[in-house]
């Protein structure tokens, strides 16, 4: 399997577009930990840069358990 990543960093806004998720909810996934961010200086007004090799490298795992829980139907493998 390859994955190709255009860009290790995202906004929040880019990531709203791509996934077609809210802003909230994205903004929520951040406060709860699920998604990565780019580590920020106290006080800075730079913009919230979501990690997109982390989320990568979580669907990759997921899919891995997934394929790896069922039979390869396409190759006649149990």
């Amino acid at each position: 399997m390859q994955i190709t990543i255009d860009t290790p960093y995202v906004t929040v806004s880019e990531l709203v577009r791509r996934s077609g998720q809210s802003d909230a909810a994205i903004r929520n996934e951040i406060e709860l930990g699920h998604f990565l961010i780019r580590p920020k200086q106290p006080g800075s007004k730079s913009a919230v840069l979501v990690n997109m090799v982390h989320l990568a490298m979580e669907a990759a795992e997921q899919a891995e358990r997934v394929r790896g829980a069922k039979p390869n139907l396409s190759t006649g493998n149990k």
